[in-house]
């Protein structure tokens, strides 16, 4: 009996979950220590992934800190900037949110920004919250104030936050590289788990 020659079937590569890593920081300080403690667990987290980082997909809240409070009365630019800081948040497969402790809770400018996100804004996305204190009391900020918030927009936070002392951030590299190894497995499990079922095909 002849054999029978068939095409070798060709499977693509499954896609890499978390598809983008965002970060925003919410210091009114522009280029602070925040931001760039923000961008280190970015970084980090994002080559533990295996996930393409962006310094473009870094969100500084104070730059157009007119528009979150201001609105319609705030400059052009202002506006469109936040305009496309909302559509950037809203679509990330992982969130690092960012702020320095003021007043034993996170900055009134990131609370005006999650205000600004559309109802469910951040469903199907993880956040990993980053905070920055002078004192070790603050560890739990994130998940006494920072957490029902971001709840109410859908996101998942599956891991503690990233909470840092000011000391820590002399050698950030040092102390954010345990917590991402430590959490990263976790973070695209949850990724992965978040991703929409595609409907099946109808059967003719």
């Amino acid at each position: 009996m002849p054999s029978i020659a068939f095409e070798p079937r060709i499977v693509p590569d499954p896609p890499v979950w978390p598809q983008s890593v965002v970060t925003v920081v919410g210091n009114p300080k522009p280029g602070s220590r925040t931001a760039a403690a923000a961008a280190s667990v970015a970084e980090l987290l994002a080559g533990e992934l295996g996930t393409p980082y962006r310094i473009t997909e870094l969100v500084d809240l104070v730059t157009f800190a007119p528009a979150i409070f201001q609105g319609e009365a705030a400059a052009e630019a202002d506006r469109t900037a936040l305009d496309d800081a909302v559509d950037l948040a809203s679509s990330a497969s992982v969130l690092v949110l960012a702020t320095p402790v003021y007043k034993g809770s996170y900055t009134g400018l990131l609370k005006s920004f999650l205000d600004v996100l559309p109802h469910q804004a951040l469903a199907g996305s993880v956040v990993v919250p980053v905070t920055v204190s002078a004192a070790p009391s603050h560890k739990l900020l994130a998940d006494i104030h920072l957490r029902p918030v971001l709840a109410e927009l859908g996101a998942s936070v599956p891991t503690p936050a990233v909470a840092l002392e000011e000391r820590d951030l002399e050698d950030l590299q040092l102390a954010v590289s345990a917590w991402v190894r430590k959490h990263a497995g976790l973070i695209q499990a949850t990724t992965i788990a978040l991703q929409p079922v595609p409907e099946p095909n109808p059967v003719k």
